[in-house]
């Protein structure tokens, strides 16, 4: 399932990066591998159908691309973006939303690693989210944004 969480997609995104880090030589000036995916895909929400008592298909479609630069340990390791469009669908009622966005995994000086989680992502919050990933520290809050998910369930209900 394509929903991403915070957390989950944070930890993909530091293990991918800093394993790419490690294992390449340095590089000055050189420009960053891109990998570029298209998403559709259709799946039975495990979340909504909780949430609302009813079964809910979702249809995601959207791209993902991920920048992974060769640094020599520190700044800017990867960029990972998604734009993401969700269709939920039950019994012929449908809502559609978004989750859209940035992460940005950067090596500081001191070999700290700070990822910061940047849009909107359903159910869960918009703005910046900060983490050390070396402490586990939450450095910066986002704006919580908890969508109302008594007004969807209304919807794919009715």
């Amino acid at each position: 399932m394509w929903r991403r969480r915070a957390w989950t997609r944070g930890f993909a995104v530091a293990v991918v990066a800093v394993g790419a880090a490690l294992l390449s030589p340095p590089a000055t000036a050189a420009p960053p591998q891109i990998d570029r995916e298209v998403v559709d895909d259709q799946f039975t929400d495990q979340f909504l159908t909780e949430e609302c008592g009813v079964p809910v298909e979702t249809t995601l479609t959207g791209r993902i691309a991920n920048r992974a630069f060769d640094e020599d340990g520190t700044g800017v390791v990867n960029v990972f973006t998604i734009n993401f469009t969700y269709t939920a669908t039950s019994g012929g009622n449908k809502v559609r939303f978004k989750d859209v966005g940035g992460d940005v995994l950067k090596v500081l000086p001191d070999g700290t690693l700070v990822l910061a989680i940047i849009g909107q992502l359903p159910f869960d919050f918009t703005g910046v989210l900060k983490l050390n990933l070396t402490t586990g520290e939450v450095i910066q809050e986002p704006h919580h944004f908890t969508a109302d998910t008594t007004k969807i369930c209304a919807r794919l209900t009715r």
